[in-house]
């Protein structure tokens, strides 16, 4: 566990710190918060404690966290002679009471959200203020961790907190510190824990894997049989990483729970329990097959319905299709990464597709109909007469269905004009003609141009 879970697993106790330490000299937040969040000439008794404490536990400690600790901590923290002024209550601020659903918090938030908007309330020299003070009480009210937190400790402890007032004071860089910042940044009380439980990983392992298709698979949606290798639960001891018929017997250490607890001092901490590692079983003997492990490596078909619209590069979560948990609890995750392969006739762009249709010299010239390919077949195409090379034109929905979506992309039809190479006599006569006629018509238009 890393640097913060231990401190935490040392400050936070169950006991009431109020009374362990009521003979300190030092206020107890400080010392608690002070031998983690900086080094102070002359630091208490009970926080060279902490730190021996610390560190004959280790990795092993187990923390928990309790809010009123929390409160308490940040009650008591007068000792560095700054006045905290106490914090005006949320539920106050927006006119509701403490039983208040959200509906109501949030009805109340509108409400007076219209009526102190400083454009309406110009001539109040305070409507910026209370305006702001509104907002604030509603953001931690309209979140239910934020809110149970705030229940717990108080507005004066929670404001305190949130705004860098915490124990660091002028020692620290204010707020919580650590992990705690995460919560009052947004976190909430997940990426709390997440934190500082990040070395224990759970559940099975997520698997990455490739998927090729086809562009048309990719445009109409396909499924496929997908195989890899990952964990697998063990067959030959049923995922209980004993011999057939026995089972592990319960740790007498910790009778079963895992934890144990140790008393250094005045302090009762819970930790992981030696004998077991914190499994609450003692194995004796061993599956033979996956050595204890509960899983072995092994080749896993799954299934996947691959969505109309896919692209090149998407990828495509399949839940609980992963790794084993050796524990029997979360599957991992798998990881499917789309890879479309190009197609002769068909070019994408997101939802629209191009093609390019070839038309011989005389269709660009006196126009008519070519057959154009579409994802659904062959269309019929009047070409204009007069087309240039590079010209295209818009075939509206002809495109791909997006994902989610009703809607279809369009396609676009490049023209490109091939020259003949291999003249037979009479052709080359007629185009040579042609190429008098227009030489006589510049001719015309130039005389004309110099008369007018």
């Amino acid at each position: 566990m890393r640097y913060q879970g231990a401190h935490l697993a040392a400050c936070i106790v169950r006991r009431s710190l109020r009374s362990i330490l009521s003979g300190e000299s030092h206020d107890p937040a400080a010392c608690l918060w002070g031998s983690a969040r900086c080094s102070i000439a002359g630091i208490c008794t009970t926080s060279r404690n902490l730190s021996d404490l610390n560190q004959k536990i280790g990795k092993s400690l187990t923390c928990k966290w309790d809010a009123s600790l929390l409160a308490h901590c940040y009650q008591k923290r007068t000792f560095h002679g700054t006045r905290v002024v106490s914090a005006r209550d949320y539920y106050e601020i927006l006119g509701v009471s403490k039983g208040a659903t959200a509906s109501d918090i949030k009805k109340a938030y509108y409400g007076l959200a219209k009526k102190l908007h400083p454009d309406t309330n110009k001539e109040d020299p305070d409507a910026e203020k209370k305006f702001q003070d509104v907002q604030k009480a509603y953001e931690v009210l309209k979140d239910d961790e934020k809110r149970s937190v705030y229940d717990q400790v108080g507005p004066d402890a929670f404001e305190q907190a949130a705004s860098g007032g915490g124990p660091g004071g002028q020692y620290g860089g204010g707020g919580f510190g650590g992990p705690f910042d995460d919560f009052f940044s947004g976190g909430g009380m997940n990426d709390f824990f997440k934190n500082i439980f990040r070395d224990r990983e759970f559940g099975g392992e997520d698997v990455k894997v490739s998927l090729e298709i086809s562009f048309m698979e990719a445009v109409q949606g396909c499924s496929k049989s997908i195989t890899f290798q990952t964990s697998l639960p063990c067959e030959a001891c049923g995922g209980s990483g004993v011999p057939p018929g026995t089972k592990p017997e319960t740790c007498k250490n910790c009778k079963g729970m895992g934890t144990i607890y140790m008393q250094s001092g005045p302090f009762r901490m819970q930790t992981t329990c030696s004998k077991c590692g914190g499994s609450g079983k003692i194995v004796r003997n061993l599956c033979q097959i996956c050595k204890g492990n509960k899983v072995v490596r092994g080749t896993k078909t799954v299934k996947l319905d691959v969505m109309a619209g896919v692209d090149d590069d998407d990828t495509i979560k399949v839940y609980g299709s992963g790794g084993a948990d050796p524990e029997g609890n979360k599957t991992g995750d798998l990881y499917v990464t789309i890879k479309v392969r190009q197609d002769p006739v068909f070019r994408r762009e997101k939802s629209d597709i191009h093609v390019d249709a070839v038309l011989n010299v005389t269709q660009a010239i006196l126009g008519g109909t070519i057959h154009v390919p579409t994802l659904t077949g062959d269309v019929v195409l009047k070409v204009r007469a007069g087309t240039q090379p590079g010209q295209k034109v818009v075939l509206k929905g002809k495109g791909i269905k997006s994902r989610n979506s009703a809607f279809y992309g369009n396609q676009y039809v490049h023209f490109n004009v091939t020259i003949p190479y291999n003249l037979t006599e009479r052709q080359r006569m007629l185009i040579e003609e042609f190429a008098k006629e227009e030489q006589r018509e510049d001719k015309r238009g130039a005389a004309a141009e110099a008369s007018g």
